[in-house]
């Protein structure tokens, strides 16, 4: 589906929106792509916190790694088996 805002860029369904909104995102409306709804100041809030969310969390996932490294090359080796 093409952005009904810009015409250009892919956006996502209602479907796929409501599974991101399931898994903590923000809610957003179907037919936008996410360029054009970060520039939209009503939208812009949502995916601002959710972005900072997503970017904490995986900082505290490279922290848990970094301190547990050889559980990290043991996770490694496994998922290349």
């Amino acid at each position: 589906m093409i952005c009904t805002r810009c015409g250009s860029a892919e956006a996502h369904t209602e479907a796929e929106y409501t599974a991101l909104a399931a898994k903590g995102g923000p809610t957003l409306p179907a037919g936008i792509c996410f360029r054009c709804a970060w520039e939209d100041p009503a939208l812009h809030k949502a995916l601002s916190e959710w972005a900072e969310r997503k970017k904490a969390e995986t900082y505290r996932r490279v922290r848990e790694f970094l301190v547990r490294p050889l559980e990290f090359i043991d996770r490694l080796v496994d998922g290349l088996r």
